[in-house]
Formats: C-alpha cells, structure tokens, sequence
C-alpha cells in the first residue's frame, strides 16, 4: 500500500496514524532511556555538556528530517518531481557538516565546557549516518513499507541505549559517550540500508532538488531552532549546576514534543488535500490532548518524575520540569503548524519563527536569562505567538474561502435578464 492510498482510505489512514504514533512513541520512551542512564554517572556538570553538544548535533541534523520527507513525497506520488534516494547530496550534507564541525571543535570544547576538542569531532562524524537514516526512513515511508519503517525507528533508539548503557557500565566521561553513539550511528544506518536494498539498486542517487531543500530546510531548521535554543544559553548563562538541571528539565518539554511527531508527519502529505484546515485544526486538538494527559500525569508528582530520571540531584529542579510540560505543549503545537507549511509548500510561518527566535535570544541575552524559569518563560511566550499567528492566518484563509464559494453559489443562483 502506498501512501496516498492510504490517505484516501480513511481506515488506512488511521492504521498509518497508529502504527507510526506506537512506533515513534516507542522509540522516544527510549530516547528517554538514554537519558536516565547517562544522567546519573556524568552528573549534572557533564551532563549539561553532553546536552549542550546534542543540542548543537541536532541543529545539523536538521536536513536528515528533510531528507526523509522530500524522498518520502517524491516516492509516495504526491510529488511531480523525480524519485530519488537522495544519497549523494545526503552523503555531502553529512561531511559538510563534519568537517566544519572540526574546525570550530576548538571552540566548542571552550564554549560548552567540554574535555576535549576530539568530542566535538566525534559528534561531527554522527552526521554522515544520521543524513543516510533519514533518506533511508524517508523511502520506507515513500514506499508505504510501514513495519520496516517502525523497525528502523526502534533500532535507531534502541542502538542508542545499548551506547548509553555500555557508557555507564565503564564510566565513560562525555568524549567516550560521543565515540560509542557514533557507532550507534554507523549501526543504524547499516541496518537501514539493508532495509532498502532493493530500492537502492534502481533509485537514483540524486536528482535535481536542491531548491527543494533549502525551502524545507528553512522551515523545519526554525522549528529545531525554535525548540533547542533554550538550551544552549542556558549552558552559557547559567552555573554548570543550573544548566544541568534545565538540561534534564527540559527534557519534559522535549518528550511532549516527541510524543506527538506523528501527528506532524501524518499531516504533511494531508495539507495537499480537499480540507487542509479542518485537518490541521484537528491535528492541533490532538496535540492538545495529548499534552494535557502528560501534564496531568507530571503534576501528580514531579518531584518523584524528575528523581526518578536523574536522581536526587536533580530533585530542586521538579517544578520546573512541570513549567517544562507547558513549554512542551506550546512546542508541539508550533510543531504542527510548521510540518503543515512543508506540507502545503508554504514559507510565511517560517519566517516568523526565525523572527520569534531572534527576539528570544535578544531578550534572554539582555535581560531575562537570571533564571532558568525566565527562559522557560520567554521561550512560551515566543511559541505561542507562533501558535497565535498561524491559527489566525488559517481562520482568516478559511474565511475568505468560505466567502468566495458563497459568491459563487449566488453568481449562479442568479437568473439572467
């Protein structure tokens, strides 16, 4: 079944719905894992160093996430263009980020209070894997090969926590935890290209798409911007203390956001369809929903949540994991409305975005970074104005589409003299 027979079918989208949301819900329930392992034996100080780097690794991960679905549209047939693998730009996007990475290890290392430059050359070589993965994900998708996709997910999490726990087992400071999730990496990609092996004897390895990129590039770069930000300052103005408690903190925030990726993925290829806003309005109802059983989960006892991840070291922290909750939720809405703009081509939300994260950087740097709960609170603030403006641009777009049909039905309600 491909992917757009199963968005026309209304039970096969369901079934795509939950066999992605159980499989991404697994593979963050891992995610989470990792960090209960790793917490503990770096202790907060290192712990908010190896969360400062990710942060980074993850803001060059950004075209991975695009890779998979530009190669997904293209495969799925909603797409005109050429279907492609995509693995040579994967493969140069990868090292070009490694090597710059390299460059400025030095400073890094300086900046994040790491041991070492050789750790940010680690996480730098992360990348050429972790570009191959997502065009690897983005032709099981395209190809409606859902139970290997959900295979790849979980080996993708599950790699990652054997690295965290052979990492604590020897008490591996962080430059020994980036060399073992480099392996991971290299592991998961493997799998992934034996997952795909078929189709990487007759797909073409590049096509021409490079425009495509850097328009979802952009969108999907704001929105990994937008949720990662925060942690980066909060490693600079912050104590090492301080930052490792927001580091795991935070993670509260992360898990809403990761919780409901789904629900953003189904909607993209919906957005090109007969009614992209009730689609889009009920995505962010269940966004909504979802985040609301996780705070009320949360809020029975966040110190005992936030111990039991970290230990009692980060037990002064508990509520601010709960304001954590909150800041997810606004994140996995903005989520929504941003994979919708990929979805039906758009950049003007986008745009916002990197507007909104220019002025939260502006303003944690200038004033409110005394804190870790002013920068949850300037960071909620920045995505609900995102939220804002893309819920009144929708009813607005709605409105007057509701207005010209009207127009048309009385043009042609009207006898003719």
């Amino acid at each position: 079944m491909t992917v757009r027979s199963a968005l026309r079918s209304p039970s096969s989208g369901t079934a795509l719905g939950a066999l992605l949301g159980v499989s991404m819900g697994m593979a963050n329930a891992l995610g989470y894992v990792v960090v209960m392992l790793l917490s503990r034996p770096l202790g907060p100080g290192e712990f908010g160093g190896y969360t400062a780097l990710s942060t980074y690794g993850v803001l060059l991960a950004i075209p991975a996430g695009v890779f998979q679905v530009v190669v997904a549209r293209r495969l799925s047939g909603t797409d005109s263009e050429e279907p492609t693998s995509a693995l040579r730009p994967a493969i140069f996007t990868g090292l070009a980020g490694a090597s710059f990475t390299a460059v400025i290890s030095p400073a890094l290392a300086r900046v994040f209070h790491l041991p070492s430059f050789v750790t940010a050359i680690l996480l730098g070589g992360m990348l050429v894997p972790m570009m191959l993965t997502g065009c690897f994900q983005g032709i099981l998708l395209g190809r409606g090969r859902l139970h290997a996709l959900s295979v790849l997910y979980l080996v993708n999490a599950t790699t990652r926590v054997v690295a965290a726990a052979v990492s604590a087992l020897i008490g591996a400071d962080v430059t020994g935890v980036f060399a073992l999730m480099l392996l991971a990496g290299a592991v998961t990609a493997g799998i992934g290209a034996w997952l795909c092996r078929t189709d990487l004897r007759v797909l073409p390895r590049s096509a021409r798409m490079a425009r495509e990129l850097v328009r979802s590039n952009s969108t999907l770069a704001a929105y990994i911007a937008l949720t990662n930000v925060d942690m980066l300052l909060a490693r600079h103005f912050l104590t090492a203390h301080e930052s490792g408690g927001y580091a795991l903190a935070s993670t509260f925030a992360r898990a809403i956001c990761w919780g409901t990726q789904f629900v953003a993925l189904i909607i993209v290829p919906r957005m090109q369809g007969r009614r992209p806003t009730r689609t889009l309005l009920q995505a962010s109802g269940v966004v909504a929903a979802i985040g609301a059983v996780g705070f009320g989960i949360v809020a029975i006892s966040p110190r005992t949540w936030i111990t039991l991840a970290g230990g009692a070291d980060y037990a002064p922290f508990s509520r601010l994991a709960l304001l954590c909750v909150i800041l997810g939720i606004a994140w996995a809405l903005a989520q929504v409305w941003l994979f919708s703009e990929m979805g039906s081509n758009t950049g003007w939300l986008g745009r916002l975005t990197w507007a909104v994260i220019a002025v939260e950087v502006i303003a944690i740097s200038a004033h409110w970074h005394r804190s870790a709960t002013q920068l949850v609170g300037v960071c909620m603030v920045g995505a609900l104005v995102i939220v804002g403006a893309g819920l009144c641009r929708v009813l607005v777009r709605h409105q007057a589409a509701t207005l010209a049909e009207d127009s048309v039905i009385v043009a042609a309600d009207t006898p003719r003299t």
